[in-house]
Order: C-alpha cells, then sequence, then structure tokens
C-alpha cells in the first residue's frame, strides 16, 4: 500500500517511450503542455475516441477557475471518508514511508512543477475539502499550476 508504486507505474504505463520523472510518471513535455491550452473540450474528447478511449470521460467538474484554462500532468487522488478501522494502518504505513501532516499533504508531497492535482471528493464539502489556504498555497508552490 504505497502512495507512489514506481514499479506499478511503469507496468501500467509501458507504453510510453518519453522521459519519466523518478517515480516512474510519464514526463509530458512542457511544449504539449503550452500546445495544450488551446485545444478545446471537443478537440480533446474527439482524439480520445479515435484512440480507442471511449470511457475516459468525467462530467460535471467543478471549475474553480472559469475564467482561465489550466493544464498540467494530472496527478490524480480519491479521498474517501475516514474508516477508523483501517486508518491506523494507513496511519503507520505512512509513517515508515517518511510522510509527516495529514493523508491530503502526502499527494501534495508528490507534485512537481507543471503537475496539476485532481481530486475527487465523491461531492463532499462539509467536512470534507480537500485543502485550505496553506495547502492550497503548497499546491500553487511546488506545482504552479494550481488546482
Amino acid at each position: 500500500m504505497k502512495l507512489t508504486n514506481p514499479e506499478m507505474i511503469r507496468a501500467v504505463t509501458r507504453k510510453w517511450e518519453g522521459d519519466r520523472d523518478a517515480n516512474g510518471r510519464p514526463l509530458v513535455s512542457d511544449d504539449i503542455l503550452e500546445r495544450m491550452k488551446l485545444v478545446t473540450t471537443e478537440e480533446a474528447w474527439g482524439t480520445c475516441r479515435r484512440n480507442g478511449y471511449s470511457f475516459q470521460f468525467a462530467g460535471n467538474w467543478m471549475n474553480l477557475h472559469p475564467d482561465r484554462v489550466i493544464v498540467g500532468r494530472a496527478i490524480t487522488c480519491r479521498w474517501v471518508p475516514i474508516r477508523p478501522d483501517i486508518n491506523d494502518s494507513i496511519e503507520k504505513q505512512g509513517e515508515e514511508d517518511g510522510r509527516v501532516g495529514g493523508q491530503n499533504s502526502w499527494v501534495i508531497d508528490e507534485l512537481e512543477q507543471g503537475d496539476l492535482i485532481v481530486v475527487d471528493l465523491f461531492g463532499k464539502i462539509y467536512d470534507g475539502t480537500f485543502a485550505g489556504d496553506n495547502l492550497a498555497t503548497a499546491i500553487k508552490s511546488r506545482s504552479g499550476t494550481g488546482m
């Protein structure tokens, strides 16, 4: 139960022929990321479908900044309510991995310049935010893109 498992990342992205980071993540070039800022949703979706990715769409996103385009290498995480029966085990694993702070900060610690954090909170708002002002600042500082 590792947050980052380079062997698994390399295995599931084995067709990637470009550069990778230390954790094995494919590194889409900065040039492509810059060009993606001009791509419409329809163009991106059409490219996905033409290449066999017919089920990689999720709608009803909450756009925090509709006035700007945000592009980056996605770091995704799913946040689920704490289960007391497994929380201690997760915390212990985090300690063994050298993690500090709350579990929501662990994925933030993985961010690199050009990354874009994508968080699934299952629509939870009350007692369910992912990042307040300090962690949002950490996200922006580490990634340069924000959330």
